[in-house]
């Protein structure tokens, strides 16, 4: 039975546990800077049906939250995604206190070592970070035991995209907290449509990044979608031509975010994205020709 959210941060997808893992939270962004396409009169219109924590009007930012999804499943425990981490290579506004992470890692009740798996829904900076740690002046895993899952699509994309360029502007994110987890022979590179385990299995959800990638839970009849950064802000299920200037193929992430919303539509199936503020995770309702955003718990 699906549980609403608790004080601890934790709720029940059937057998499975979910515990959100923060690093921080907060205004951070201007919608306008943010979604290219959005309208002063939508986004007045859209905030009015949406929580107060989503928009902190005395700055005039969206809130959004960096974090991590821990999944304890009868068979295994699993960290998907993995924040920004302790790393001093990186933009400046990245550089803040990861105490706060740590903390709800260990509060959780887990260690580093009992991690089973750990899943990237995508490369990017603040979802890879704490993949690795610095021991002795070199860069390993985080998590020892870990098996950690990359799309090959997307690793191959940052791959050349790095050989290219250099490190992007956030920092050398692929080079200290990628490329040490495959050398220490713990990266499983897999197909964009694949089965983790009898509970989770992940399908392509391009146009952010080329190769993200979300994870499908189904556990004891209950259903969730953990659908990395296809969306943002709750902004976009209302709006899902909204795409973010941060995704690299804006009209192919337009795709596969109204596939996704459409999926989880009038259904029981929770969406989580990674960013949204507030307990995260919610259902998907249909408002006339789009969609609407209930808050688990709200």
């Amino acid at each position: 039975m699906m549980d609403t959210i608790s004080a601890s941060n934790s709720f029940a997808i059937g057998d499975t546990t979910v515990t959100r893992i923060v690093e921080r939270e907060g205004p951070w962004h201007d919608p306008y800077g943010m979604f290219p396409e959005a309208t002063p009169d939508k986004v007045a219109a859209h905030l009015s049906q949406l929580p107060d924590h989503v928009y902190d009007p005395a700055v005039e930012k969206i809130c959004l939250t960096f974090q991590s999804f821990l999944l304890r499943t009868p068979q295994h425990t699993i960290l998907i995604d993995s924040c920004v981490g302790e790393h001093d290579e990186r933009r400046v506004d990245l550089l803040y206190p990861k105490d706060r992470w740590l903390a709800e890692f260990r509060d959780a009740g887990v260690g580093f070592g009992d991690i089973d798996y750990v899943f990237c829904t995508h490369l990017h900076v603040d979802h890879v970070g704490w993949n690795t740690r610095l021991e002795n002046g070199h860069w390993v895993p985080t998590f020892p035991n870990a098996k950690y899952i990359f799309g090959r699509r997307e690793f191959e994309f940052w791959e050349k995209w790095n050989k290219e360029n250099g490190p992007p502007a956030s920092g050398p994110s692929f080079d200290d907290s990628v490329l040490p987890i495959v050398a220490a022979g713990r990266a499983v590179l897999v197909e964009d449509d694949f089965q983790l385990n009898d509970l989770i299995h992940l399908s392509p959800a391009p146009g952010h990044t080329p190769g993200q990638c979300c994870a499908h839970l189904s556990s004891a009849g209950d259903t969730a979608i953990f659908a990395g950064d296809a969306l943002h802000h709750p902004l976009q299920v209302y709006e899902p031509d909204w795409s973010t200037v941060k995704c690299e193929d804006r009209a192919l992430a337009i795709v596969s975010r109204r596939k996704i919303l459409e999926s989880c539509a009038d259904t029981k199936t929770l969406l989580i994205p990674a960013h949204f503020s507030g307990s995260t995770a919610g259902h998907v309702i249909t408002r006339g020709d789009s969609f609407g955003f209930r808050f688990l718990g709200g």
